[in-house]
């Protein structure tokens, strides 16, 4: 029988349908019990894979009916989102089983994201992935978090490349969710005409202001070297803050691979990377030619070398 959501509610631009296994375990299946209220760092991106539904319904609510039922095995997540809507599935206080951390940071302090897609990445799929990116703007600002606390699967867990169909481009899919993080869910094409950019060396030094504009691209213009175009909420949006965080793909143009944090030679890389673990020492990062390599150990046999943050 589809299942009929407790409630209804829209968060940035996505219908939620609110269904919480707390509330509804007919077949008293394990549920999490460990609290994360007031300790949320960020939100954890995954992928299911796309199933054929029945008339009427949707793949989320499928998902969320057949974890009722028992079939997802130990998986609890928050949402299951398809090109359609969500279902929330826990409530935003409580845990998740979902990052294969134990009781780790992925379990214990981010909301689970199922982002259901396909590998064809057709319409249904691009869509499903433009309403996870969002739900997840909507929650990072929810709890007002930056976006480099969107997280991997694969950040948790180096031996799951999840989420399997965003990872290739998950640069691009960052800057979707900055994008909705800083514009609501207008559509890219047609940010908010009351919107005023201003361009400043930091939002905090108002003296160093060079202009303000109504037009974006008017702002991009007058942006110089060590300057950034500020929304009004302050965050700035170009240029798009370069992430450094673990499975990060960088591109390397002659730029000098060390062999150590703390070598002052070493020989020139161009090339398709990713960053190791995310951690940086004396402004160098480690860096990775896969992204199922990162964090993985012996580090001796994933690591390809480090680079200067300025070269990244």
């Amino acid at each position: 029988m589809i299942l009929k959501p407790d409630k209804t509610t829209n968060l940035g631009g996505v219908t939620v349908n609110e269904y919480l296994l707390t509330k509804h375990n007919p077949n008293h299946i394990d549920m999490p019990s460990v609290s994360m209220e007031s300790k949320i760092i960020g939100v954890t991106v995954h992928n299911t894979d796309w199933i054929t539904t029945a008339a009427g319904t949707t793949p989320a609510e499928q998902y969320t009916r057949a974890t009722i039922n028992g079939n997802m095995n130990d998986v609890r997540v928050h949402y299951y989102i398809d090109n359609v809507c969500a279902w929330q599935n826990l409530p935003l206080t409580l845990s998740g089983w979902h990052a294969a951390d134990g009781s780790g940071n992925g379990n214990r302090r981010t909301i689970a994201i199922e982002c259901i897609m396909s590998s064809a990445y057709n319409d249904k799929d691009k869509k499903s992935e433009d309403n996870c990116a969002r739900l997840a703007a909507a929650l990072l600002n929810k709890y007002k978090l930056s976006i480099d606390c969107l997280y991997t699967h694969n950040h948790w867990y180096s031996r799951k490349y999840c989420p399997a169909y965003i990872l290739p481009h998950w640069d691009k899919f960052k800057a979707k969710v900055q994008y909705y993080m800083n514009f609501g869910s207008s559509s890219p094409a047609t940010p908010s005409a009351k919107q005023i950019y201003r361009v400043r060396k930091s939002w905090s030094d108002a003296k160093s202001q060079i202009g303000a504009f109504s037009s974006l691209e008017n702002a991009k213009k007058a942006c110089k070297a060590g300057y950034y175009v500020f929304d009004e909420k302050g965050n700035a949006v170009f240029p798009v803050p370069k992430s450094y965080t673990k499975g990060t793909k960088v591109e390397l143009n002659n730029a000098t691979l060390y062999v150590s944090a703390t070598a002052t030679s070493g020989t020139k890389r161009s090339g398709t990377y990713y960053i190791y673990d995310g951690n940086a020492v004396n402004g160098r990062y480690r860096i990775t030619t896969k992204p199922e390599y990162c964090g993985n150990t012996p580090a001796g046999k994933y690591v390809t070398g480090w680079v200067n943050k300025a070269d990244i």
